[in-house]
């Protein structure tokens, strides 16, 4: 969605909270605190609990009406909706609602006659969409046109409007009018946008015109399988057909989406989640609405309705591999690990030449500490690479180093850091990853320190980076540089415990002993590994000495 369009349109958009002074009953608490933690689908309880009691106060209407919306129960949402407008407790999303419900149904008389009514609020883009779409809807399509090319104020409505007024004479099975619509400045807004013009030009026997658009022109930034399969079948000569549009409820389920998608990129998560949900409310297959709601959904750890709106998309969708990557996410941010890497099991099983199904699968395994999986599944991607000195592939080669390393594969680990370095030289992360793990194998430190201090000039709010120059610092024996590197690295990451062990062994080897037991106590507060606990533990009864040198004596592993 090109976004960018719309910030004049979203300024000032809202949703109204519930007042506290309307009263403070236990359901009412309940529902604003469900409220607050995003969880919508208790919230609407509660809400609907609350109005039972005061069945008149618009304010809790909205809250019951907005988190029905928000969690996917239309029917709830629309009755609340009515409610409100029956008791004169109207707002712009009240309306919203009702207006989107009677489109879904196919009410096109209702939807104008809302549009008439001066006490309707609505946003302009989607007003003048809508209205457009209900002409087409009753088959006006001459005062569907006329009304799509009224100029308004705004150039993006215009834009949108011109695009609409494409998709609708494209409906109406006159495609040169919706070529020569496409033609006007302006026309291309989205990605949609494109393909419905590349599919018309097919129609049109154009097919040179439409593989063009998608190869070199507008569309050649369009990489996904829809994008990517509709190109094929205009090199192979397969037959074409207009698929962007079946009905007027699917153009204005794209309306709502780009109004929600808008307000996603301008950090207003809940307008956008009740947006997109108006969208599916229009469309229910909407893939591109259902992926914005689960994204919104996962962002606010919301991750069983997250994954209802992911279960929705079938599998042979051509965004099936974002919405089984996205899937994976939700469900291992719910710590349902095994189930997370069932959904990415089935995906490589039936995408087995996707690049892109193989790093996600290995970046979960990597993230379970099942290396061997991750270095597996990083290798299938590797050899899918079409070029592998593409520069961006670097990343591929710097997580299975990663996991190599943590096989104690050190061998197989260094090719591949060099790898990653070689396709993208000064990469911080890289460079850092490298120059620690030399720094802590006693190898190369020269370049170990060479490498930390480029990544530190490169990221120098990175207190892991930091970290790492205090370490070498350290190792190199160079203890009182190390000092406020590591003070530094603590500052940027107060509490982690390796930063603060590792400032405590600084703070030792300059004498300051009481203030590195004081780290050393810090650190074990913040929960470090066993292993890590025990030495730390030793350290704060024997000193950094006597542990030091016992290691020196000890057998190696």
């Amino acid at each position: 969605m090109i976004k960018q369009f719309f910030t004049s349109l979203i300024l000032g958009v809202t949703l109204a909270g519930p007042l506290a002074s309307q009263g403070l009953s236990g359901s009412y608490l309940a529902a604003t605190s469900a409220n607050i933690a995003n969880d919508y689908e208790q919230a609407a309880h509660y809400y609907r609990r609350a109005m039972e009691n005061d069945p008149d106060n618009g304010f809790i209407m909205q809250g019951a009406m907005v988190a029905s919306i928000a969690a996917g129960h239309f029917d709830d949402g629309v009755e609340v909706a009515q409610k409100m407008v029956d008791a004169g407790f109207t707002d712009e999303y009240s309306q919203t609602v009702l207006l989107a419900d009677a489109f879904s149904n196919g009410e096109y008389d209702l939807v104008l006659a809302l549009l008439a009514d001066e006490q309707f609020t609505l946003n302009p883009l989607l007003k003048i969409l809508i209205k457009g779409w209900a002409l087409v809807g009753k088959q006006d399509y001459a005062a569907a046109s006329t009304h799509f090319s009224t100029k308004s104020e705004n150039s993006a409505i215009d834009s949108f409007a011109n695009y609409h007024n494409a998709l609708a004479a494209a409906l109406a099975g006159d495609y040169q009018q919706a070529s020569e619509l496409f033609g006007v400045e302006g026309a291309y807004v989205n990605r949609g946008s494109i393909l419905a013009h590349a599919e018309i030009l097919a129609v049109l026997g154009q097919r040179d015109a439409a593989f063009e658009l998608l190869t070199i022109g507008q569309g050649r930034a369009a990489r996904d399988r829809e994008a990517d399969a509709l190109r094929a079948a205009l090199a192979n000569g397969d037959p074409v057909e207009f698929t962007q549009i079946a009905q007027p409820a699917d153009a204005v389920s794209e309306a709502f989406l780009v109004l929600g998608d808008a307000l996603n990129g301008d950090n207003s998560p809940r307008l956008a989640l009740f947006f997109a949900r108006l969208a599916q409310m229009n469309q229910p297959d909407n893939t591109e609405a259902l992926l914005l709601i689960a994204e919104i959904l996962t962002d606010q750890n919301q991750f069983s309705l997250a994954v209802k709106a992911f279960a929705k998309i079938p599998p042979d969708d051509a965004f099936v591999v974002n919405a089984a990557i996205g899937h994976a996410s939700a469900l291992q941010r719910d710590n349902r690990v095994d189930a997370a890497i069932a959904v990415l099991e089935n995906l490589v099983a039936s995408q087995p030449d996707d690049l892109t199904a193989w790093r996600a699968f290995g970046d979960v395994l990597r993230r379970e500490s099942r290396f061997s999986g991750a270095f597996d599944a990083y290798s299938k991607a590797i050899d899918l690479l079409p070029d592998p000195d593409f520069s961006g592939a670097w990343r591929l080669y710097y997580t299975r180093a990663i996991a190599a390393e943590r096989l104690k594969d050190w061998p197989s680990a260094d090719w591949n850091f060099r790898q990653a370095l070689a396709l993208n030289p000064d990469q911080p992360d890289v460079l850092n990853y490298l120059g620690y793990s030399l720094v802590e194998r006693g190898e190369k430190l020269d370049e170990a320190l060479a490498m930390i201090e480029t990544a530190v000039l490169a990221r120098p709010e990175s207190g892991f980076i930091a970290d790492s120059l205090g370490w070498i610092y350290y190792r190199l024996g160079r203890f009182e540089e190390a000092v406020p590197v590591m003070e530094n690295a603590v500052s940027l990451l107060p509490d982690d415990p390796i930063v603060n062990d590792h400032l405590g062994d600084v703070l030792w080897m300059v004498g300051r002993h009481r203030e590195a037991r004081f780290q050393w106590r810090r650190a074990l507060s913040f929960d470090p590994e066993d292993i890590d606990a025990e030495r730390i533990r030793w350290k704060l009864v024997d000193g950094l000495d006597a542990v030091l040198e016992a290691e020196k004596d000890a057998p190696a592993d």
